[in-house]
Parts: C-alpha cells; sequence; structure tokens
C-alpha cells in the first residue's frame, strides 16, 4: 500500500473514532450553563396548580415535598400532572426525584387529555420499566423493562431520574446512570406529571424542565491553513489517550488530504454530581406510633457517597435541629452513619435531614413520622360564659370548660386578673371524642370586671384558654327576654284549647314583670326554628333569660320534643325530621350560662300521635339542668297533664300568680306545685330541676 495512503487510512480512522467519542459523551455531559429553565417546582406550595384532590389521588405539601396517594377508585391508578408547553422540535430535559413510600410510582410525560403517555416506572421492589399507555386502543407497550439490569442495583427508597431528548434521541437517566435510549418517541400530549398505581404512595421533591442549548465551548480542533512539513505532522501522532486527539484537515486539492496538526482537547465537562444516598436505619417505618409518653427519639441514617461528607444536617417540622455525629462504616467504603438525638414536638412530629458531601452536592432524606397522641397539649374550649364579655349581677359564677386531653389530666386551675384562685387535680374521663373532661368550678367575682382564664396540665405541658371578661355589679338592672309559644290548632293530630291563651297569659305577666317578648302562636316547624334562632342570638344582650312553651310534647328514645303545629308524626322515627328538641333551646342557654335562665314545659299532654305511641313512653323525661338554668316541667316525669277544662291549664294559671309574689324563684315554683297538687286531687305533679347560681325574684 502507498505509505501517503496507509497513513491517511490512519489519520482517517483516528478521527471516526475521536468524532464517535464526542457524539457519545453529547448525550450525556450536559453543563449546567446549556440548560434553560421552563419550569423548576420545589413543592413548597401549590402555586403551579397541582391535582390534590379527585377521585383517583390525593395530595399534600409538606416541608418542600409533594406526597401523592392512589385513592384505589374502582380499582385505578391516579395521576397528578399540569400543563407545561415544551417545544418538541427543541432538546430538552425533564429531571425529578421521588420516594417510593409505598407500592409504584412513575414520571409521566406527553400526557394528552385521552390520557396516553409515556411513563417512567419504578416500584418498591426495585423493578424499573419505561411505558407507552394508549388507553384509547386499550393498549400498553413495554419499551424497556430493567428487572434483571444490574444497572439498576443503585435504585433504592430515593430515586432522581432524567429523560432527556438529545438530537431526537431520548435517554433515560436513574440516579445518574444511562438505563436505555429510545429512539422514535412521539410526544403527543404536553402535560408532564406523576402517577402512583394501586395502593401506592410517593413522596416528590423536585421537578425541573429545561431545554438544552448547543454546546457553545472552544471549537474541538482548531485549523492552521498554513503549510507545515508533512513528515513533522505525521510524528506528532505518537501514542496518546484516545479520548484527548482530535485531527484536523485542510485540502489542498481534490486528490491530496493533509493532516496540519494534531491538538490535545480539553475534557468533557464532569457530570453533576449524584449526591450522597440516605436510608434510614432508624425509625425503619414511615411512621412510628409511641404507645406512651416520650419527649425524646433517636435517629440513625446509612449514607453512601463517592467522596468524604461534609455535613449532616437533621429537621424536625422543617426547623434544622444541627448536625448528627458521622461515623465512616468500618469495611464498607464510602458508607457512613449519621445519628442524633432529637426532641418531639407534641402530637405528630415530621423527621428528615440533608447530606452535602465534598463536592458540595446535596441530598434530601424522606420523611419520617412520629405519632405521640399521648403527647398532645390539652384542649381547653369554653361552655360558659359562651361570649367573651358577660355581665352578671351576682358574685357566684360556675363556669364550664370542655378540656380535651388524650393522657390523663393533671391539673385545671382558674386565675382572675393574675391571681390563681381555684385549682382542681381530681377528674372524671369521660368518654367522648370532643371531651375528655367537663370541669365546672365555682368562682367568686369582685365588683367590676374580671379577666379570667384556665389553664390545664397533662404530661405534655400545660395550655390555657381563651380569656373570658365578666363584669359584676349588683345595681347592673336587669335585662329580661322571654320567647314563648303556644300551639292549639294542629293539623295533624288532636287539637288543644288551653296553649294560646296560655302563651297570652304568660306574655302579659312577663311584660308587666319588664321582659321583652317575642311571641308566636300555632307556630309550624320553620317559625318555631327561626323564632329560636332569632332569640338565641339575642341572649348575649341580656342577663336574663326565658322560655316557654305550651302545646304537644313527647318523649321519644329518651329526647323530648315539641311538635310545631304541622308536624306529621306517622312513627316515632318521625320525630327527628319534624318535632323540635327541647335541647335545642337548652343548649343555647349552656353557651349563656352567666345569665338567670328559665325553661318553663307545659306541655305534657295526652299523647295525640297514639296509632304509634300507645303502651310507650309517656310524658316528658327528667333533663338535667346546665349551670345558670332552672328548668319546670307542668307535671312530674313520665306523667301527663290535661287539657284542662277553663280557659287556662291549670299549671300556667297557677304559675303567674306566684311570679306576681315577691319570692325568690325556688319559692315561685315551689308554690306552684303546692296549688297544682291541692287542686289536682295530687293528679299533676309540677317539677323542677336547677342549678342556677344566684337569687332572682320575678317581683322585686
Amino acid at each position: 500500500m502507498n505509505l501517503k495512503r496507509f497513513f491517511i487510512s490512519i489519520i482517517v480512522l483516528l478521527t471516526l473514532q475521536v468524532f464517535e467519542l464526542t457524539a457519545q459523551q453529547n448525550y450525556k455531559d450536559i453543563s449546567a450553563g446549556q440548560r434553560v429553565s421552563i419550569l423548576s417546582e420545589t413543592f413548597d406550595n401549590n402555586n403551579n396548580s397541582w391535582i390534590t384532590d379527585n377521585s383517583y389521588v390525593s395530595g399534600r405539601f409538606v416541608n418542600g415535598s409533594f406526597d401523592i396517594s392512589c385513592k384505589n377508585f374502582n380499582q385505578n391508578t391516579g395521576m397528578s400532572y399540569r400543563t407545561i408547553n415544551i417545544d418538541q422540535t427543541k432538546d430538552f430535559e425533564l429531571e425529578t426525584s421521588f420516594t417510593i413510600i409505598k407500592g409504584t410510582g412513575a414520571l409521566v410525560f406527553g400526557l394528552t387529555k385521552d390520557f396516553e403517555h409515556y411513563r417512567v416506572e419504578i416500584d418498591e421492589k426495585k423493578n424499573l420499566t419505561i411505558i407507552k399507555n394508549t388507553p384509547s386502543k386499550g393498549k400498553v407497550d413495554i419499551l424497556f423493562s430493567g428487572k434483571e439490569d444490574p444497572l439498576l442495583n443503585d435504585i433504592g427508597f430515593y430515586n432522581k431520574l432524567t429523560v432527556r431528548k438529545y438530537q431526537g434521541v431520548y435517554y433515560v437517566f436513574v440516579n445518574d446512570i444511562l438505563i436505555k435510549q429510545l429512539n422514535n418517541l412521539n410526544l403527543a400530549g404536553d402535560q408532564i406529571g406523576f402517577s402512583v398505581g394501586l395502593n401506592s404512595e410517593i413522596s416528590v421533591d423536585y421537578l425541573n424542565v429545561s431545554y438544552i442549548k448547543s454546546q457553545t465551548a472552544p471549537v474541538l480542533a482548531e485549523r492552521n491553513l498554513v503549510k507545515t512539513d508533512t513528515a513533522k505532522n505525521l510524528a506528532a501522532l505518537k501514542p496518546a489517550p484516545k479520548d484527548t486527539l482530535k485531527t484536523a484537515f485542510v485540502k489542498k486539492d481534490s486528490s491530496n488530504i493533509i493532516p496540519q496538526n494534531v491538538i490535545k482537547v480539553l475534557p468533557p465537562s464532569p457530570a453533576l454530581p449524584a449526591g450522597p444516598l440516605i436510608a434510614w436505619v432508624s425509625p425503619s417505618g414511615l411512621t412510628t406510633p409511641l404507645d406512651s409518653y416520650t419527649n425524646a427519639a433517636r435517629l440513625r441514617v446509612k449514607i453512601k457517597s463517592s467522596t468524604d461528607i461534609q455535613s449532616a444536617h437533621f429537621y424536625v417540622n422543617g426547623v434544622s435541629r444541627g448536625e448528627g455525629i458521622i461515623v465512616p462504616v468500618q469495611g464498607e467504603n464510602g458508607t457512613y452513619t449519621a445519628e442524633k438525638t432529637i426532641t418531639l414536638e407534641p402530637g405528630e412530629t415530621n423527621v428528615y435531614m440533608v447530606v452535602t458531601d465534598a463536592a458540595g452536592a446535596s441530598n434530601k432524606s424522606d420523611l419520617r413520622y412520629f405519632t405521640n397522641p399521648l403527647a398532645s397539649l390539652p384542649e381547653i374550649k369554653w361552655g360558659a360564659p359562651s361570649s367573651s364579655i358577660a355581665y352578671v349581677n351576682t358574685e357566684t359564677v360556675t363556669l364550664e370548660v370542655c378540656i380535651k386531653s388524650p393522657a390523663d389530666l393533671l391539673s385545671a386551675n382558674v386565675t382572675i386578673d393574675g391571681a390563681q384562685v381555684k385549682v382542681s387535680k381530681m377528674f372524671q374521663r369521660l368518654n367522648t371524642d370532643t371531651c375528655n373532661y367537663i370541669w365546672k368550678p365555682v368562682i367568686i367575682l369582685k365588683e367590676g370586671d374580671n379577666s379570667i382564664y384556665i389553664n390545664a396540665e397533662n404530661v405534655a405541658g400545660s395550655n390555657m384558654s381563651d380569656n373570658r371578661i365578666i363584669k359584676f355589679s349588683k345595681g347592673i338592672t336587669e335585662k329580661r327576654l322571654a320567647l314563648v309559644f303556644g300551639n292549639s290548632d294542629y293539623v295533624n293530630g288532636t287539637s288543644l284549647k288551653n296553649p294560646k291563651n296560655d302563651a297570652d297569659l304568660m306574655e302579659a305577666h312577663l311584660k308587666d314583670l319588664g321582659f321583652t317578648v317575642i311571641k308566636k302562636l300555632n307556630a309550624g316547624k320553620d317559625t318555631m326554628e327561626n323564632s329560636i334562632r332569632e332569640f338565641s342570638k339575642k341572649l348575649s344582650n341580656y342577663n336574663v333569660a326565658l322560655f316557654y312553651y305550651a302545646g304537644h310534647g313527647i318523649q321519644s328514645d329518651g329526647i323530648n320534643y315539641m311538635i310545631p303545629i304541622n308536624a306529621k308524626l306517622e312513627n316515632k322515627e318521625d320525630c327527628k325530621w319534624e318535632a323540635i328538641p327541647v335541647t335545642m333551646v337548652t343548649d343555647e342557654f349552656r353557651r349563656n350560662s352567666a345569665n338567670t335562665n328559665v325553661v318553663i314545659l307545659d306541655a305534657c299532654r295526652n299523647n295525640p300521635f297514639k296509632a304509634w305511641a300507645r303502651g310507650g313512653e309517656a310524658g316528658f323525661k327528667a333533663m338535667a339542668p346546665m349551670n345558670g338554668t332552672i328548668i319546670s316541667f307542668s307535671t312530674s316525669e313520665g306523667a301527663t297533664a290535661a287539657d284542662g277544662e277553663g280557659n287556662n291549664g291549670l299549671f300556667t294559671e297557677e304559675l303567674v300568680k306566684q311570679m306576681e309574689v315577691h319570692q325568690p324563684i325556688e319559692s315561685v315554683f315551689k308554690n306552684t306545685r303546692k296549688a297544682v297538687m291541692a287542686k289536682s286531687n295530687n293528679q299533676q305533679v309540677p317539677t323542677e330541676w336547677s342549678l342556677l347560681t344566684g337569687d332572682f325574684y320575678f317581683k322585686k
């Protein structure tokens, strides 16, 4: 062979190898300067409108992560996605990282409105699959399945996924390792997101979408257009690393191509570091429930890093708690442990850590949760007084608070104007969802304003209630309000003669005694409910409140009901829909217990709906009064009272007489009872229950 042609062949071969190597590097060695960001999503909030709640998925944003779980609706997987317009003629890159909490998660791209899409899917067993899904055709194409691929050994709970389109070819990386090259992909849609499989949950750390600019670094081989000595140029071809040589040519004429020089080329830009990989050792599970109260936990992680560890910070509920103790693992190159003891917050505590290596690359671990219900502070809700300011004219007041405390309550106290005045350490626990304890301390007020707080303490610490101001003055003018019902003309049951007359009689006497009276005769259900609502809204502006009802009343399953005139009661279950429970009124009085509250029920008449009530419960059931309230029935528990022969019922007729006598309210009802028993030959015995804390006189 001609020597000249021989050397030319060698040079051409070297040139082809160099350019082949360069092409292989280009798809991988993308520098930061080549990326032009389209979207940089850190999931600190939902400003970019990701799907967080539909039939298929639920999502929440927690400490810079987007946690997505599948609802398994009709045994379907779920997706959260959004539109990101990408020019398909350009090179681009999708990069994300997510943690498999359980099941399967995937990066989805090219998603159409018909849910046609591509996805890179990873499961908790370290399997990776690349899929093209075309639901409209019922077709799922597996483009790659890496169950046996040794490259996937580094897949774990934390996974960085990169899909890079470069010069028309798609490259898929996991943790910066090239897994698959894909040709001829056709992205029909412009939506990108994440999918979760059945019974699956993932936590997404970030998503970056970027265009890739062409490399603008210096030309790979310089051209020297001056004439040079061929022998010297050939001598320059002494052995050199293949990836550092490039050759340029100058065409002298159509038959003679000679080399001009051979130059050393700068090495390609290093790939971005993957950063340390973090695996939890303790706690090992996502959520760690604590059976008994504790205020500390020991955290431990295992770290793999190709360089030394620069720092390992632990975070509790998003706040740094400092660095952990970093120790190399003997016999395992590049492996470390980091440990730290942290103080737990009450209730639920989430923890994670951020590790930075010597190269400056950082990674965040997945979240871990401690749930310690016994470490929750007490929650205190006021029952009485319900409003922030209350006016009273008696110095003794009974407070009422609901205390919710998963752990046993250790103590509770009352402070008035900054001084502790009442302490209790003995409580009876309740089995309700809203209250574990109801505390009713009795306090003595000073003249003027009294600023009151309740403190409660359990093993997790103490908590303070909202403030209440109780204004006490013996000279406060009583403001009296009354709501009076008289229901006689029943549409679907036996009508009554006296309730309208009784209501008129009660209204007249109450007005004489200084009450503002709201009166309703023959009220239907809507009228009764609206009137009680109107009455309740006004209670905080009054310090004496009276409720009077005359008409049909029924007890059903232990609940006392007042019956509107339009009630249709075909069976006792209809009561809860057609009738008005007495508790609708007494609950409002409970919230205004600083008032003097009076409930009068002249409603224990014969049941007009005997088709279903015969042989059942008769009369009204006894009711436990709340603080500041007295409840009076026209007859005893479980008994009935006749409508009466005259224009008024016996009970109301005698009651109004006693109200006009200067005597305590307790004496009013006691003397009414004596008169009714005498006139009914002991057949009717009015009864009352009282938790009044002060003195009250109808007649001053």
